[in-house]
């Protein structure tokens, strides 16, 4: 999806031949209800709300759960992927465009909370974890609930997490939103 941002705080997003066969995106036969049609000159444009658009970027996100995993791996060359490509990927096809690593990708953005604070995350913000007593090392997708969808392990492949376990809450580093939300009054 090409994805413009509008000045009223909307966004228009037009759909492009997808990469994957079958993606969710590409085999929606009608529109959400909250969405409106804009007449364009040479194309028609879908017109989303703000939260729609977290909406469309976990949609996509759920798509590819249980992706295999593979350190270095991502799902814009291959079938499988690690936990920063995934987040790469599936925020590429929106047009936001995040460095490879997770460690730089924790540098994009604004930061939202340093603390796991559920009630100021929204869905579709990036969490940052340690690895292994090093910096950043890991990824992955805010869903909402205190959940996240993310590139776990081999074992795992792309999974949905609840973030409430011990592990979690003791490696949490950042969470960043790397799209502006305008809510109209």
């Amino acid at each position: 999806m090409k994805v413009t941002p509008q000045r009223d705080g909307r966004f228009l997003l037009e759909p492009l031949s997808p990469k994957k066969p079958g993606s969710p995106l590409s085999r929606t036969s009608s529109p959400p209800p909250s969405v409106e049609k804009v007449a364009s000159a040479e194309r028609n444009y879908n017109r989303f709300e703000p939260w729609n658009f977290s909406e469309l970027i976990l949609t996509q996100a759920r798509h590819y759960r249980d992706a295999p995993y593979c350190r270095g791996g991502s799902l814009a060359t291959g079938s499988s992927t690690d936990c920063s490509g995934f987040v790469q990927f599936i925020y590429q096809g929106f047009k936001i465009n995040l460095p490879r690593s997770s460690a730089e990708q924790a540098q994009v953005g604004k930061v939202v909370t340093h603390n796991m604070d559920f009630s100021k995350l929204l869905p579709g913000d990036l969490l940052f974890f340690r690895r292994g007593g090093r910096g950043i090392g890991h990824a992955g997708i805010y869903l909402g609930e205190g959940k996240m969808i993310h590139a776990s392990n081999r074992r795992w492949g792309v999974t949905i997490t609840d973030l409430r376990q011990p592990y979690y809450e003791g490696t949490f580093v950042v969470a960043k939103r790397v799209f502006e939300v305008k809510f109209q009054q």
